[in-house]
């Protein structure tokens, strides 16, 4: 589980540094930076996992990516390249260990993984002068609150890199390094080697997902092919295909998603159902007023919903969800079941929620759940919540904090939109209307 991120001079961020909890809530105005904070777990994701793990930054833009950044230029504060950028990361162990090889990395000792409950901290700066090049990576493993097994992997004048440990001599480093091949692999050098470090961070962006606010129109018709998907796409790609590779299996997945429609009062019932005597060609269903008609034929919400309840039914426990606007084209009453929702999964699924809405219905009905105290997750410090806002010293973020009654102790201007100043608005033009009318007669 994801524990801090911080940003500098990343898009419109000067500076950042939050909290995360099991449930994160990014809300604000327009380019505010909610999204800027997604997308530098998805750059660090891309870069990673991607086609070439030997790039040390991947702005992204090719097949596969998540995020198109453009360049240095086009991602760095004030499009100031002369600016460093950079990104930390506090992370809490991984409860599943890899012994196997995941990207540019070769783990076959379990000894090399990190003890679970230990957290791991992650800096990384990049910087330009003739090209884009790594200024210091670090790691260092956290027990208790103090940081130990530190390394620190700075670049020189003379363009060599050195490793300094903190909590040895502070004269101490060890030169001689070649740069790192990304960034997030600290070179090996003699008698020093860090595979463990580099596969935790692997692991980490192996368990993030994303499904962005844009989803895809749903088709009258799906083509089974015999493969199962693993995961939902950022554009809602591939929802249909696990609900039907559900319904050849077990049917778990398919009824668990039925449900959530339910429970959403969008839908009596949803299936996936052959129409051809070979079943490769499938119809998506949902019954609504007694009327089952084709996922085409009935409201846009549910088909822009399904992706969302698909990702949070299959991602595998310790999984970090990121999501822009889920509720889009929801009513209300569904917007609000959809936190009900978020909290189940986080409490028995494992997951890890970080999400960035426009909703005040979602807002209430945490709100609501941590003053009723259930279920149990329903606690300030497991839901965070906060509140960007665009500035000309780079945007700013406000925690909107919620105590143990439910309630906000510091409503942030402009939170939600003005509700206060429209409701007192209102009471005011009713009295001074009724006022002229009495007057009249």
């Amino acid at each position: 589980m994801l524990r801090r991120i911080g940003l500098s001079n990343f898009k419109c961020w000067k500076a950042l540094d939050i909290e995360l909890a099991p449930i994160t809530l990014l809300f604000g105005a327009n380019s505010s930076g909610k999204s800027a904070i997604l997308q530098s777990l998805l750059m660090l994701k891309q870069t990673a996992r991607g086609f070439d793990p030997g790039q040390h930054i991947n702005f992204g833009g090719g097949d596969g990516d998540y995020v198109d950044l453009g360049s240095y230029q086009d991602l760095v504060y004030s499009h100031d390249k002369h600016m460093d950028i950079s990104i930390s990361l506090t992370w809490e162990k991984a409860g599943v260990q890899l012994s196997r090889k995941v990207g540019a990395i070769w783990a076959e000792d379990p000894a090399d993984h990190l003890d679970i409950g230990k957290s791991i901290r992650y800096d990384v700066e990049w910087r330009t002068r003739r090209g884009i090049f790594i200024n210091k990576l670090a790691f260092a493993t956290i027990e208790n609150g103090n940081s130990t097994d530190a390394y620190v992997l700075r670049h020189k004048e003379d363009d060599s890199y050195a490793l300094w440990m903190p909590g040895w001599d502070s004269e101490y480093e060890v030169g001689g390094f070649s740069p790192p091949r990304s960034c997030f692999i600290l070179p090996s050098h003699k008698d020093w080697s860090f595979p463990h470090y580099s596969l935790e961070f692997e692991q980490l962006m192996f368990c993030v997902s994303y499904l962005g606010p844009l989803r895809g129109y749903p088709k009258r018709q799906y083509l089974w092919t015999g493969g199962k998907p693993s995961i939902v796409e950022p554009d809602g790609d591939h929802a249909i295909e696990l609900l039907i590779a559900s319904s050849r299996d077990d049917g778990v997945l398919l009824r668990e998603v039925g449900d959530r429609l339910k429970a959403l009062d969008l839908a009596e019932s949803f299936c996936v159902q052959p129409i051809d005597p070979g079943e490769r060609v499938y119809e998506a269903t949902a019954s609504i007023g007694g009327i089952e008609s084709a996922l085409l034929d009935v409201g846009f919400g549910i088909s822009q919903v399904l992706p969302v309840i698909t990702m949070l039914m299959s991602a595998p426990s310790g999984s970090i969800i990121l999501l822009e606007q889920p509720e889009l084209h929801l009513h209300p009453n569904a917007q609000a079941a959809l936190a009900d929702l978020m909290l189940e999964v986080a409490e028995k699924r494992n997951l890890q929620l970080i999400v960035e809405s426009h909703s005040e219905h979602i807002v209430r009905r945490l709100q609501r759940r941590i003053a009723e105290a259930s279920p149990a997750i329903a606690k300030p410090q497991n839901i965070k919540m906060y509140y960007c806002q665009p500035g000309e010293g780079g945007a700013t973020i406000d925690e909107v904090v919620v105590d143990r009654f439910g309630q906000i102790v510091d409503w942030p201007e402009k939170f939600m939109g003005d509700i206060s100043g429209d409701i007192h608005s209102m009471a005011k033009a009713a009295i001074q209307r009724l006022h002229q009318e009495r007057v009249s007669v």
